[in-house]
């Protein structure tokens, strides 16, 4: 029995179409970011890379890109964050760093997301 093909995750069919607007191969660009296929394919359909890794594939993809289509790091972060079901590690920052405001920032996100329907 051959291995069954898995889906590919919202992160992972983001990162797919971006290599091919780079113009590059999936192979090259495992090459270009330092990681094996393994994990790159499994980065497609499960988990998405650590920061770290996401934030070496937007240098090699936006090196291939001509300057005005290069990817918004908030797109690529995101997307990961949002696979993971975790708040974008910015975001997650800004946070944990001003906990003096973290009532205000209570009022203002249900301001934002209870007025936004």
């Amino acid at each position: 029995m051959g291995k069954r093909k898995r889906e590919l995750s919202e992160f992972g069919g983001f990162l797919v179409t971006e290599i091919r607007r780079a113009g590059m191969s999936k192979v090259d660009f495992c090459t270009a970011v330092g990681i094996n296929k393994p994990y790159f394919y499994e980065s497609l359909t499960g988990t998405p890379p650590s920061q770290e890794i996401l934030e070496k594939m937007l240098e090699v993809l936006n090196a291939n890109l001509p300057a005005e289509d290069k990817i918004q790091a908030n797109d690529l972060l995101d997307k990961a964050a949002k696979c993971r079901r975790e708040i974008p590690a910015d975001i997650s920052d800004l946070i944990r760093a001003h906990p003096d405001q973290w009532n205000h920032i209570r009022t203002v996100l249900g301001e934002m997301l209870f007025t936004a329907k």
